[in-house]
């Protein structure tokens, strides 16, 4: 195994509604100090495990290392080759009708992925949307 540092990446969106309307943030969390495999989309994590206490969170997708998308309907530490059509998570179609088979990730965390998206669903005291 090799000696260099993994580290998750979060983007934290803060959600429709509180003090973190319509803002986001990115935050890097080394991987020793709390592992996210096996977890979900759509999963609650509390906000305390990554130095955000008394907030709670809520995964909304990702990306691994080649850049494959999460997609909520493939289930499973997968990549998996799916048929879509309309505008959905991986695929902008360029004509109306217009069909792709895309590469995506399954919707379980594994130890590859780079970035995890995030939204804030209850709020702590510690402000994270300073506008700067």
């Amino acid at each position: 195994m090799s000696s260099e540092k993994i580290v998750y990446k979060f983007n934290i969106s803060g959600g429709n509604e509180g003090p973190g309307k319509g803002l986001s943030k990115v935050i890097e969390i080394d991987q020793k100090k709390f592992r996210f495999e096996g977890m979900k989309i759509g999963d609650i994590i509390k906000g305390g495990l990554i130095g955000f206490a008394n907030y709670e969170f809520q995964i909304t997708g990702g990306s691994d290392t080649s850049g494959f998308p999460m997609r909520k309907g493939v289930h499973g530490p997968v990549k998996k080759k799916i048929l879509v059509s309309k505008r959905s998570i991986g695929y902008k179609p360029q004509r109306k009708g217009e069909k792709r088979r895309r590469t995506v990730r399954g919707d379980e965390i594994t130890h590859d992925m780079t970035l995890i998206n995030m939204k804030v669903i209850k709020y702590g005291e510690v402000e994270i949307f300073k506008k700067e």
